[in-house]
């Protein structure tokens, strides 16, 4: 047989209810809330601090005597946000699922009061889930009220199970509404002798009561039912979430789009204003606690957690790019002519010493000079392209600051210069000692990559050739390409 109350007796009822570590009487939570007892951390978190000047927040909001200390004194409150002021009433919810999202969903915007009013079997654990044959409740709403919340519901709600342990239970709206002024009742379809408001304008309309100190609530009606002509008397605002205005064509079946006037009525049913359906409760109270978190002044986002760059800071880290980049090349003059560059090093001379320091400067050491310096501003566009393509934090800047100097500073004890002109300069001696002819650019460019795994650029490898004295022009001219480009 189904239990009921009459096969237990009310003490058995109350000490099964008792047992349950997710039951607490709705007086002694109320007294907990009201006491003065140290907030729940959670709900300080979700408090912001006021920015002076914002319209929306209340710096020093006016917290309701009976809800603070019950002294007949209002009392001020630094972290007080209008969210304090709102709570979230579900009359007859009946999914267990739903529940645990709503308490999870309330707390990521900031909504801590939630007062649940007589959940249907579904919603409860045993023995209270019990119904009759048609689905319908057993147990009064009076029972069902005080009766613990199944365990799938707290598995729903995850970090937020504290929010449905806190949660005021009722018998009746009437009950969860006893301390509330103003009251906007969720609807899917207009009604009579009721002020209609899409979501947004009406969170509009609860901030600025909210903001007054005045205690304001949003009722959500069954899963199945929604809210019942009685319950919606006591609205002074109804509240409709604008949704998409045409059905699935992938949902509907032949026998259904058969008739006109049935396709007709599906398209139209519960309109939502502009939309196609109701929306499920969970996600219509997700859709609610946000625009009122928006309104209210708590959504703001930011993309980045540090400035960013600014245009003369992007420039200077182009040019310090760029001049890491020079700093790399191999053979790269430093002083005086190319050519007497490298004709030193061919004799031992180190890559960091002062040459070719004199007035001997002619036409060809211009003219190398030059193909450098259209070589060196090509690459810096490159650079700067790429620093101006997006915004650049900081932080993420400081890494490629420190890269460029980094490498500028190691350069000269790199070696990289003396490895060269010695892997090209044991390439002829071996030729030579062969028989062989003489090695082209080519052949050079190849042993350097495959010994010391380094690609000389067209103009490297001129230099490298240069100060080995193995300059074969015609195998040159057949090799040239373009300034910069890697062979």
């Amino acid at each position: 047989a189904t239990p009921t109350v009459a096969h237990f007796g009310p003490d058995r009822a109350m000490a099964t209810m008792r047992a349950h570590a997710t039951f607490r009487p709705a007086s002694a939570r109320h007294r907990a809330s009201t006491s003065g007892s140290k907030p729940r951390a959670a709900s300080q978190a979700s408090s912001r601090t006021c920015r002076a000047g914002d319209p929306r927040r209340a710096r020093r909001l006016r917290i309701p005597a009976e809800a603070v200390a019950g002294d007949g004194h209002e009392e001020e409150r630094d972290d007080a946000t209008p969210l304090d002021n709102v709570c979230f009433v579900l009359c007859r919810p009946q999914g267990p699922q739903n529940i645990g999202g709503i308490a999870r969903v309330m707390q990521n915007f900031g909504v801590t009061d939630l007062r649940i009013v007589a959940p249907e079997p579904g919603a409860l654990a045993p023995p209270f889930d019990a119904a009759d044959e048609y689905d319908r409740a057993i147990h009064p709403p009076e029972v069902r009220a005080r009766a613990p919340l199944s365990d799938e519901a707290h598995k729903f709600a995850v970090h937020a199970d504290w929010l449905l342990r806190d949660a005021r239970r009722c018998a009746t709206a009437d009950e969860a509404l006893a301390d509330v002024a103003f009251v906007a009742a969720t609807t899917a379809r207009p009604r009579e002798n009721l002020s209609i408001a899409d979501v947004r304008a009406a969170s509009e309309v609860l901030r600025r009561h909210a903001a007054n100190g005045t205690k304001v609530a949003v009722v959500f009606g069954n899963e199945a039912t929604g809210l019942t002509n009685d319950e919606l008397a006591r609205a002074n605002l109804g509240v409709m979430i604008a949704t998409s205005a045409a059905a699935s064509p992938a949902t509907s079946s032949p026998a259904s789009t058969s008739s006109p006037a049935s396709a007709s009525l599906r398209k139209k049913r519960y309109t939502g204003a502009k939309g196609a359906t109701s929306l499920n409760l969970s996600m219509a109270v997700g859709v609610v606690a946000y625009e009122l978190f928006r309104a209210m002044g708590e959504g703001e986002v930011s993309g980045f957690g540090t400035r960013l760059m600014t245009v003369d800071e992007r420039a200077r880290l182009a040019d310090e790019l760029a001049g890491a980049r020079r700093s790399l090349d191999v053979l790269r003059r430093r002083r005086g002519s190319a050519s007497a560059s490298a004709s030193a090093l061919a004799d031992g001379a180190n890559p960091g010493d002062s040459i070719g320091d004199g007035d001997g400067d002619d036409d060809a050491t211009t003219s190398e000079t030059d193909k450098d310096r259209l070589l060196d501003e090509k690459e810096a566009r490159a650079i700067a392209r790429v620093l101006n393509a997006g915004p650049v934090a900081t932080k993420d800047a400081a890494v490629l600051f420190q890269l460029a100097r980094r490498t500028m500073s190691v350069e000269p004890h790199s070696g990289v210069d003396e490895a060269v002109v010695d892997a090209a300069t044991d390439l002829i001696a071996r030729a030579a000692a062969a028989g062989k002819p003489r090695p082209g650019n080519k052949t050079v460019l190849n042993h350097v990559r495959e010994t010391l795994g380094l690609s000389l650029t067209t103009r490297e490898l001129e230099r490298v050739v240069t100060a080995v004295g193995a300059v074969d022009p015609a195998e040159e001219r057949l090799n040239r390409r373009s300034e910069g480009e890697f062979l």
